[in-house]
């Protein structure tokens, strides 16, 4: 399942249109509560993002030849984490469907988890400082979000990727710190 049908339902079509067109389509209210029902249940045991960073001029497009698919990376971490604030999800529930489940599902070698030996890949979150998407440098390459003008009850602070400060408030470093996944497969 990803973040943004979570998030979105089909009330957002008037206001955000091709926006948030994706695959499968955004549904009612009634289907993101049974989604958020299912996910903090542990039934679906996985969320990630579409992240699909199409421009605005692809976006803008009559709705057939629009593509499918939402620039989600950035604010995937806040936009669960209101979920929290909420009392819908818990922390744990949330590390759980976000970083071990996919480690163990995809056999990822080393991360997923504090252990010792492990990739240090952490985000530091402040959950009780706002984000307005608006008021924030958007470091999607395609320059738009999909929550501009939301704001969000937590920041991301830093992010660590492989043991390497990749951003802390608000600045990215520019030395790439990825690496390439191993698998125990």
């Amino acid at each position: 399942m990803c973040v943004h049908h979570l998030f979105f339902s089909d009330a957002d079509y008037p206001a955000k249109g091709n926006l948030i067109k994706c695959n499968p389509a955004i549904k009612t209210k009634q289907d993101r509560a049974a989604l958020l029902t299912a996910l903090s249940r542990g039934v679906i045991d996985v969320v990630g993002t579409d992240h699909a960073p199409h421009t605005l001029a692809e976006k803008e497009q009559p709705y057939l030849k629009a593509p499918s698919g939402l620039p989600l990376a950035q604010h995937a971490l806040v936009c669960l984490l209101e979920h929290v604030h909420d009392g819908a999800l818990t922390i744990e529930a949330l590390v759980e469907r976000t970083a071990h489940a996919p480690a163990r599902l995809f056999d990822v070698r080393e991360r997923g988890f504090l252990r010792e030996g492990y990739w240090a890949d952490l985000v530091l979150v402040d959950l009780n400082r706002p984000t307005r998407v608006d008021d924030q440098p958007v470091f999607y390459r395609c320059g738009w979000s999909p929550f501009s003008g939301k704001t969000f009850r937590s920041t991301v602070v830093a992010t660590i990727v492989s043991g390497h400060l990749a951003y802390m408030e608000g600045a990215v470093d520019p030395v790439p710190a990825g690496m390439r996944l191993e698998f125990d497969r």
